[in-house]
């Protein structure tokens, strides 16, 4: 099976960027924030189906939503 697209690469490599930029002010600190973060992208490397990485994408859109809307409370 053929790599994944670079644009796919790129939205990964940046909703995993804007993650880690939330994870500063997480209560239990940032280096555990990163080392989660770490393990949760890591135990999706394998993904090579397209519509299986958008839907990991769309994951992360949604929990960061959630991370934006929790901190702004």
């Amino acid at each position: 099976m053929a790599p994944p697209s670079p644009t796919l690469r790129r939205q990964v490599v940046q909703v995993y960027k804007d993650l880690l930029h939330l994870g500063k002010d997480y209560p239990q600190g940032y280096a555990y924030f990163q080392s989660r973060l770490h393990k949760a992208f890591s135990s999706q490397i394998n993904l090579e189906d397209e519509q299986e990485i958008k839907k990991g994408i769309e994951r992360a859109e949604f929990v960061k939503k959630g991370t934006d809307n929790s901190q702004s409370a």
